[in-house]
């Protein structure tokens, strides 16, 4: 079968195409080791927000909006009439005050959501022996994929990828004895009677169900519909298809469709069940599946207008946090700036950042703060000196352009080989009573470093990069030049906004998490370092600012670094709000810095049931305790909160508290004649807290589907794969329920990311007009974009407008 252009050829639907639309349709899922938050609807930014949720609430039967009784909580204490006024101004939809209410106080669920085969099965027909058909598909397709993916090496079909997926399934269950013990019927001929390539298989489906499909819109409905029952594990492939295209791979059959092609299989197969064994059950079923098809979208405009009272509501509640920040810009009298502060330090636009800055910033004004984004600009993948561990450092977005790696001569391995060798050797088939018995003594320290001593453990990739150390950056495996050092070095600094003006002191501060006995624990660490913390960016730009090589050449690239400039890496611990300075002297600045984390942490204490009027050692005990429990679910609460974005100088926000809810990237438009800089933040930094905002938001509006439920019932699968929510089921994507829920109340609250700029309006514009992605998010309504004039006054950009707030 070859692609065609089209999907239909005088009626009659070519599958094949239109199962790679619905394939396409799925947003990668990070694995837990490299967690990068994600905006699960980032497939569908081409389309309005509104319609995308419409579609959502038909086929998986999720608005992707708050229950009623959210907003009504929420009324009359923080959403106010003028807030539910202008929300229906901005929307124009002929609702009043009192019927949006009335509306609150309905208790109505859609009514039309997308049944797939199972399902109706489900309510017709239920299996001999009780069990769910749905459910044991769910389970057999689900473990059958945490199998394939742990003992790959166990697979030897002759297909690549998705088709490879979809021939070791077929291998497995036309020999799973267990089908029949669980349903009461046997499917083993049926499943021995699929093709065996993908192609075969669709050809066949095409034929079988194009009368039920009805035409193409009916077709990606149902594969979209059957993805959806395994949402999790068609991430997790759709991840695999990312990265293949980071690295340029042309897939044939990605691997996402290895898994429709499954879900399809089983569908072809119980219908061919029920048309052999309940010919009239079949043929309802099949109409009742062919009305649904013809009916899908006319079902899309119904739910997208049966939910436009809940928009209304929604809208209200950003508007509830917009409004009052507005009047504070306007309000604002921005910071004068120093022509040289002391010390500069440069925070990754992580909204923890936020309220570390301001404290340190309160220390003196010789003091100045920054935001840029927390990779640093190094597209560097981390190399272990020994090459075995090869790992991304930057956002999720990017593919690496460098690998960096230590140059000490005598590598310290052993304490690295022991954690992740011992480990792995555990799961080996081959472990034997004797080695589990000896790990046993080892064991034992552990256990007394964690419960006795509050000590964690740090990842053992991380502890390969040692301090004091040089870096080599190679690019296709050649190392740089010093001009090609220098002239990265030279952007760098450009970006951050501070080139004419360089400190004495310049910390380079990434960020990371410390917790305890937590799989998900880099979701708390920098997701534009790939989910890692930012050490070994900080580490790297530092050596490269530092080396005299590069300094000399970088004035070629209009960058020059005075003499007494200095650069150290620093980390900002997130858990304990505690600034680390690598290799820095004693100096009476390092004072200043330690006295801004402990006021950081008096703040933070507030969010916790931490001792009233603490004392210092209290407070510090208080966190390190958080911090190295490893029963504590919640060791802090990440980027909960996120709301908003300033593109703008530090000077302008410097007197304003956004209560650890805004990200901060420095932007200066008069050091960036041609919109250079505002276009990388604008086409990376900004698309980075889309994705973050937008996975905050899907975890709280959507937990069941995109929020991996209860860390206590955790079980990791494959490694670091992903997680069950007990010992089956789908894959568990997203953030669990205690991070973003304290047991009484949600600490995030799903609004969309507010994104105000202080550049020209034709500048914002010409870039939208040059990149799709960006336009899309803000001209459908997945973020909005607000514009900052060198007066302070604010507009708001709607349907190709600016409009006066």
């Amino acid at each position: 079968m070859t692609e065609a252009n089209t999907v239909e050829t005088k009626n009659r639907i070519v599958a094949w195409p239109i199962a790679k639309l619905a394939a396409a349709s799925i947003a990668p899922a990070w694995p837990l080791d490299q967690s990068v938050a994600v905006n699960p609807w980032w497939p569908q930014r081409h389309a309005s927000i509104e319609r995308t949720f419409a579609e959502q609430a038909v086929l998986t039967g999720e608005t992707g909006l708050m229950d009623r009784s959210y907003y009504r909580s929420l009324w009359q204490q923080q959403i106010k009439s003028e807030h539910l006024k202008q929300a229906l101004k901005q929307l124009q939809l002929p609702f009043s005050e009192n019927r949006l209410e009335e509306y609150l106080l309905r208790e109505n669920p859609l009514n039309m959501r997308w049944k797939t085969l199972a399902m109706l099965m489900d309510e017709t027909i239920p299996s001999p022996q009780g069990h769910s058909w749905e459910q044991e598909i769910i389970a057999q397709v689900s473990q059958f994929i945490a199998l394939y993916h742990k003992y790959p090496e166990r697979f030897e079909a002759e297909g690549q990828n998705g088709e490879h997926l979809y021939q070791s399934w077929l291998e497995v269950v036309t020999r799973d004895k267990g089908i029949k013990t669980l349903l009461g019927v046997d499917l083993l001929n049926d499943f021995r009677a699929m093709p065996t390539t993908m192609m075969q298989l669709f050809s066949e489906l095409e034929q079988f169900w194009q009368p039920i499909w009805n035409d193409h819109d009916g077709a990606e409905a149902y594969m979209r519909g059957c993805l959806h029952q395994l949402s999790g594990w068609a991430g997790w492939q759709s991840w695999l298809d990312w990265q293949a295209g980071l690295k340029q791979q042309q897939l044939r059959i990605p691997h996402t469709l290895g898994l429709l092609a499954i879900l399809l299989a089983w569908d072809r197969v119980l219908m061919r069940w029920l048309q052999q064994n309940h010919p009239q059950i079949a043929s309802q079923l099949s109409q009742m599946l062919h009305h649904q098809a013809t009916r899908i979208n006319s079902l899309y405009e119904q739910a997208e207008q049966q939910l436009q009272p809940l928009w209304v509501w929604q809208r209200a509640l950003e508007l509830s946090v917009q409004m009052p920040w507005i009047n504070q810009i306007k309000q604002a009298t921005p910071a004068p700036e120093q022509s040289r502060p002391e010390v500069q330090a440069v925070f990754c636009i992580d909204v923890r950042s936020e309220p570390m800055r301001r404290a340190l910033e309160a220390q003196g004004s010789e003091i100045e703060t920054l935001g840029f984004a927390g990779f640093f600009g190094i597209p560097i993948a981390y190399q272990t000196h020994d090459g075995s561990i090869t790992r991304p450092q930057l956002p999720g977005l990017m593919a690496p352009s460098l690998v960096a790696k230590q140059t000490r001569l005598q590598p310290d391995r052993w304490v690295r080989l022991t954690q992740l060798g011992w480990q792995s050797s555990l799961e080996k088939p081959y472990s034997n009573l004797g080695m589990i018995e000896a790990s046993g003594l080892l064991k034992l320290v552990s256990l007394f470093k964690r419960a006795v001593l509050q000590q964690g453990s740090k990842n053992p990739v991380n502890k390969d990069a040692r301090p004091n150390e040089k870096w080599e950056l190679k690019r296709d495996e050649q190392p740089l030049s010093v001009t090609e050092k220098a002239e990265l070095a030279a952007g760098i600094i450009k970006a951050m906004g501070i080139k004419a003006r360089l400190a004495n002191v310049v910390l380079l501060t990434g960020h990371g998490s410390q917790t305890c006995n937590n799989h998900t624990a880099s979701s708390l660490d920098c997701g534009a370092c790939g989910g890692q913390t930012g050490e070994v960016n900080v580490k790297v730009l530092a050596s490269l600012l530092n080396d005299p090589a590069v300094r000399k050449q970088m004035p070629q690239f209009d960058v020059t670094v005075p003499n007494d400039t200095q650069f150290y890496a620093a980390m900002h611990n997130t858990t304990i709000d505690e600034i680390l300075i690598f290799d820095a002297p004693k100096a009476s600045w390092r004072e200043k810095i330690e006295r801004g984390c402990r006021q950081a942490q008096l703040t933070r204490s507030q969010q916790f049931d931490a001792p009233k009027a603490p004392s210092e050692s209290e407070i510090k005990r208080f966190f390190k305790q958080r911090a190295t429990n490893w029963a504590q679910m919640r060791p802090e609460w990440g980027l909960c909160n996120n709301a908003a974005v300033f593109i703008a100088p530090r000077a302008l926000t410097r007197s304003l508290d956004f209560g650890g809810r805004a990200f901060l990237h420095e932007y200066h438009v008069s050091q960036d004649p041609q919109f250079t800089q505002l276009e990388k933040i604008m086409t990376a930094p900004l698309l980075v807290m889309n994705w973050i905002n937008l996975q905050y938001y899907a975890s709280v509006a959507l937990p069941n589907k995109y929020g991996s439920g209860n860390k206590l019932l955790h079980n990791v699968v494959g490694g670091h794969i992903g997680v069950f929510e007990g010992n089956g089921g789908d894959l568990r994507i997203g953030l669990s329920q205690q991070s973003v829920h304290d047991g009484r109340k949600y600490r995030h609250q799903p609004l969309r990311l507010s994104t105000y700029i202080q550049a020209p309006k034709p500048a914002i514009e010409d870039i939208m007009a040059r990149h799709d992605d960006v336009a899309s998010l803000v001209n459908n309504g997945w973020l909005f974009l607000y514009h900052i004039d060198a007066d302070q006054q604010v507009s708001r950009y709607q349907n190709g407008q600016w409009l006066a707030v």
